[in-house]
């Protein structure tokens, strides 16, 4: 059986950077899984207006997706320190039905490090079954 699945990096920052923001196509998917990495042990902006996801059409206006629209309550925590270099800073779970092509996220740390954003973007409405389709240069089937 194979995964049905695309990973996409959508943006490497610098090693002295707070926030970063990456745009992923999520056409023809039904779901994203977007993780928020950093390479250092620090924890996550506790600045809610430092995170946020949007949806554009166009890739060009892009217009914020409510956390009603999650339903769930989405707030930070309370100040974190630090958060092991082993685990995502934050992961988005967003389910893509009825939401634009386009994907935007911002995300900050509470210091400088550096910042990779990437999708898992799954259930797509054709099968994935190439190196290329699932977002790599090789694909090893064992």
């Amino acid at each position: 059986m194979r995964q049905n699945s695309t990973f996409v990096i959508g943006a490497i920052s610098a090693t002295n950077a707070s926030q970063l923001t990456a745009a992923f196509d999520t056409r023809g998917y039904s779901y994203a899984r977007i993780y928020c990495l950093g390479n250092a042990t620090t924890g996550v902006s506790t600045t809610l207006a430092n995170h946020i996801v949007a949806q554009s059409d166009d890739a060009t206006n892009y217009t914020t997706i409510s956390t009603s629209s999650y339903q769930v309550a989405y707030t930070l925590p309370a100040a974190t320190a630090s958060i092991a270099t082993s685990l995502a800073k934050m992961v988005y779970d967003i389910d893509l039905r009825g939401k634009a092509r386009y994907i935007r996220v911002q995300f900050a740390t509470a210091a400088t490090t550096e910042i990779i954003l990437a999708a898992d973007l799954s259930n797509p409405s054709d099968g994935k079954t190439t190196a290329a389709e699932i977002g790599s240069a090789f694909l090893a089937q064992i």
